[in-house]
């Protein structure tokens, strides 16, 4: 029994009998897609091999797996051919329907796009008991809500970059699917024309063009893995995404082209089988080869050592100067209180005997009020503003 509330491990496999309903089912895909092969139909028969391409993914996808390890920090995928370790910290899972009605859950790392770092349940091929610890573990320990959770923001350098990645990739599979158009028109007008098409170049050895085309093909998957490098040793922050943004195009137009030297082959031999063995080569780069979120991610992480500082501009420049200022008139205050004072003394008439001093009123006087030289502390009340009077008061209505 899978415990979550001890060591925080929860695994989950997937029964024999399961990976034997799953087995039947890749076995029927391919009778599917004999079918429609042999139907001479060829929009069906497009449609066939697409459908039986999903079955052989899905089924494969219960077969080859082992076990699926959720931790904490991360979800770990074991399969016969390696692991798929996805992190748990931008977390998300979606679902098409309700999760009582038992389909699949599948988990992303950041976003629903990310589809290679994405590692789908099979609800309806668990136990109850296993559904139930499942559905406890994601709401417990990964604090996931009831249908989906988008803990990355689209707007956020990484989810900008990746999403122009993924539109790359996607535009060349739109232009592939326009490609499967052509050979659906083409293949329909050379079936009227001729009763049996040998290719339009049947004096060539079928088997040496064969493998020279399935070899350049192979000769890709280096050059594929080159470009799926980040760019190292590029300290410019602009040129170093600039970069990958192509490496990311030339990786999509190399998949893509791969699937398209079947077309080519096709015509070439006349045999349909070598079309669809370069389209199913071509598939596998796309899908192998297509953008990880975690990619991008350490493209941008490095922080930007030729992007200009912008200097962030002070609020309230205007109120802090005059704060400043009048910090110093105030401390020159408590210094010595007579010089910010109108002496009582220095107010004479004309015939020199002392009088009541009054405020002048005009821009630059400290208050509207009259100054009365008594020493009450409404005096200089004014005063006490910093030294800048109506202005003083003012400005402070701005804040700090």
């Amino acid at each position: 029994m899978p415990s979550s509330s001890l060591n925080k491990k929860l695994v989950l496999t997937y029964s024999l009998w399961n990976k034997l309903l799953a087995l039947l089912g890749l076995a029927l895909a391919f009778l599917l897609a004999w079918i429609g092969f042999l139907s001479n139909f060829f929009l069906l028969e497009v449609s066939c091999i697409l459908l039986v391409a999903y079955i052989v993914w899905w089924s494969l996808d219960i077969i080859a797996v082992e076990s699926i390890t959720f931790y904490p920090d991360k979800i770990v995928r074991s399969m016969w051919f390696g692991q798929i370790i996805i992190p748990t910290h931008a977390l998300m899972d979606v679902s098409s329907r309700s999760r009582n009605s038992g389909e699949s859950l599948r988990f992303f790392h950041g976003s629903s796009k990310n589809i290679r770092e994405s590692i789908r349940v099979a609800n309806n091929f668990l136990s109850p008991e296993l559904r139930l610890w499942l559905d406890s573990y994601r709401r417990n320990i990964y604090r996931l809500g009831n249908f989906s959770s988008s803990p990355l923001s689209s707007n956020s350098a990484v989810c900008v970059e990746f999403d122009k990645a993924v539109s790359s990739f996607r535009f060349m599979a739109v232009l592939t699917a326009v490609y499967l158009l052509v050979y659906v028109i083409y293949a329909t007008m050379l079936y009227w024309q001729h009763p049996v098409f040998a290719g339009y170049a049947p004096q060539l050895p079928a088997w040496p063009v064969r493998l020279l085309i399935v070899g350049i093909a192979l000769a890709a998957y280096p050059l594929l893995q080159t470009l799926a490098k980040p760019p190292a040793g590029v300290p410019n922050y602009s040129l170093r995404v600039a970069q990958a943004q192509q490496q990311a195009f030339r990786s999509a137009l190399i998949a893509n082209g791969v699937a398209w030297l079947g077309l080519p082959l096709f015509l070439l031999c006349g045999n349909r089988l070598d079309f669809y063995l370069l389209l199913s080569i071509g598939g596998l780069y796309h899908y192998d080869f297509y953008p990880r979120l975690s990619t991008w991610e350490s493209v941008l992480q490095a922080a930007p050592e030729t992007r200009p500082v912008q200097a962030t501009v002070p609020r309230r420049s205007m109120q802090v100067s005059l704060a400043l200022l009048g910090g110093l008139s105030l401390a020159n205050y408590h210094g010595n209180p007579d010089d910010f004072r109108i002496r009582q003394q220095d107010c004479v008439d004309d015939q020199g005997n002392p009088i009541e001093c009054r405020s002048s009123g005009g821009h630059g006087g400290g208050s509207s009020s009259s100054y009365r030289g008594n020493g009450s502390a409404d005096s200089h009340s004014s005063v006490r503003r910093g030294g800048f009077g109506f202005f003083g008061g003012s400005h402070s209505s701005f804040g700090g």
